[in-house]
């Protein structure tokens, strides 16, 4: 049964109208919204005793204690009634509890009414049932991102969510904050941002507790943990070495990596070679990406390999600097198996004996220099002979 009665507030007709010769400008405070009615907990009377608190966004904002079985407030002029009082907006929406639980009946706030409401609610030692939580986002990727952000629901099927909290692996608990501004019923949506995280997987736990004071412990993130990775990756080995010598002309340069890479940011624009043009690729497997020059390298040369900060690990992360590292190729001719400066008929005789086992191999056999001897070098003497190559 709800009736709005004016008449309760006649008493301040005088101050509504001393109200009236306050400048426009002059800010006039919100009067209370007085509510009495009958008061009914588990279908029965309530009893002499039994507290009904209102809330408008979450925060207490009145309370009284029933006097009377079945009845909180009452209608005379002079009666006390549960006054919902502070700074509220018209129209916000007004929550009732009942020792506890949440009241059927919502009002919109209305600064000065009087209004009759019926308040229904069950009792809370009724609900024995604890609510349910669910991680529905993690923003953005906790991969690279320190301070990841949850959001998630909870819900109950009997009372309403009084409150959310978090933990991160074995930390204290927090309070989540309710998506609407304040936890009032069965279903309420949450968020919440973690302080910052030290690199390494964890596991991030939720709780939410009903008005019936009802827990449950639950781990989020597919209840498992999750990795948070904001180091810079880091260079494990080069090939050929930094400061090497005696590099074949016809080497490839590979670089291996602490950690899984970004495949998309090794390029020929991150990855360089003294202006030599090549190809590059990147085994995610191994680690290892691979610089091939397009053509060999010149003999007796010093390089320079570098790799840019735009090359960044799978997280994201970026090396912490550029990485250059040099090496010098070899100044033996390719095809010399014999070493005396030419290369002829003799040296495939060479390549031939080291191929057999007769003859100790020398650097210039190699002649493909792909770093073995074998019947290609036979075939590339023959070429530089020919004067193919």
């Amino acid at each position: 049964m709800k009736r709005k009665r004016g008449w309760f507030f006649y008493p301040l007709i005088i101050v509504a109208l001393l109200l009236c010769a306050i400048p426009a400008h002059a800010d006039i405070p919100t009067m209370p919204h007085a509510f009495y009615g009958t008061l009914t907990v588990g279908g029965s009377a309530a009893a002499v005793g039994t507290v009904v608190t209102a809330k408008v966004g979450g925060v207490e904002c009145g309370s009284i204690t029933t006097t009377v079985e079945g009845q909180y407030g009452g209608s005379g002029a002079f009666d006390e009634k549960l006054a919902v009082t502070g700074e509220i907006a018209n129209g916000a929406t007004i929550y009732f509890y009942v020792g506890g639980s949440e009241a059927n009946e919502t009002y919109p706030f209305s600064s000065g009414d009087v209004t009759e409401l019926d308040l229904t609610a069950e009792p809370p030692g009724d609900d024995t049932t604890p609510p349910s939580v669910t991680i529905t986002a993690l923003t953005p990727d906790p991969t690279n991102d320190n301070t990841p952000t949850f959001t998630g629901t909870a819900t109950d099927t009997q009372s309403s969510i009084s409150s959310v909290q978090y933990k991160v692996d074995t930390g204290g608990w927090t309070a989540a904050t309710a998506s609407d501004g304040a936890f009032n019923s069965l279903s309420e949506g949450y968020t919440f941002t973690t302080t910052a995280l030290a690199d390494g997987a964890h596991t991030v736990y939720v709780r939410a507790t009903d008005s019936a004071t009802n827990t449950t412990t639950e781990a989020n993130y597919a209840t498992d943990s999750f990795t948070v990775d904001t180091a810079a990756p880091s260079v494990t080995s080069t090939s050929p070495e930094a400061d090497a010598t005696g590099v074949a002309v016809s080497t490839a340069v590979s670089v291996t990596f602490s950690e899984a890479m970004k495949a998309s940011t090794i390029t020929t624009g991150s990855f360089t070679l003294d202006g030599v043009s090549g190809s590059v690729a990147y085994d995610s497997g191994t680690y290892t990406a691979t610089f091939t020059p397009s053509a060999n390298l010149a003999e007796s040369t010093t390089y320079t390999a570098t790799l840019s900060t735009a090359i960044t690990d799978a997280a994201g992360n970026p090396l912490a600097s550029a990485y250059p590292w040099s090496f010098t190729t070899t100044d033996v001719t390719p095809g010399d198996a014999t070493g005396d400066g030419l290369v002829d008929a003799r040296d495939i005789t060479k390549v031939e004996r080291i191929i057999a086992g007769l003859d100790a191999a020398t650097p210039g056999a190699d002649a493909t220099q792909d770093g073995l001897i074998d019947a290609r070098d036979i075939t590339m003497v023959e070429r530089i002979i020919a004067g193919l190559e």
